[in-house]
């Protein structure tokens, strides 16, 4: 389902695609964090190194309580590589603790950051990625604004 007339939100990803993103992020982890195969299993809550490498290569689906650990000790960094080809994307609870004054400065900052990129009609590749930081940012301040636990001045 690669069509570009199906909507994004429509699309469904393959269980192996799953899989296979999930594997990717092991071995980004696995190789970044300088951990064996075994270590992995056992943040996953699994014993033995068997486990971990078959996760980490995509030979075998994981139950959804490794699932969990996982999510639990990387975050995103596991899980939303996956998650994102469902169009969904895992944020701590916590990532919006920012005050309301340095939000809008975050929002702020992102704004400029866009305006100058657009400057010549389209933002580029690299644009993007130097505005790394101010995405990450005001990202975290849209989590906080969605969060059922922020309190409203005045309730």
């Amino acid at each position: 389902m690669t069509d570009k007339a199906i909507a994004p939100k429509y699309r469904r990803a393959s269980g192996s695609s799953l899989i296979e993103a999930l594997a990717d992020a092991l071995t980004s982890i696995k190789a970044e964090d300088k951990l064996t195969d075994l270590e992995l299993a056992n943040f996953l809550g699994k014993d033995g190194q068997d486990s971990g490498k078959a996760y980490r290569t995509g030979y075998a689906e994981m139950p959804v309580t490794a699932f969990l650990r996982g999510c639990e000790v990387w975050n995103g960094r596991f899980a939303n590589g996956a998650l994102a080809l469902i169009g969904m994307k895992l944020v701590p609870l916590d990532a919006g603790n920012i005050n309301d004054r340095a939000s809008l400065s975050a929002l702020t900052r992102l704004l400029l950051e866009l305006s100058v990129a657009l400057e010549d009609g389209e933002i580029t590749h690299d644009e993007l990625t130097a505005m790394k930081t101010a995405i990450e940012e005001a990202g975290k301040v849209v989590d906080r604004l969605r969060s059922p636990s922020l309190k409203v001045v005045g309730e």
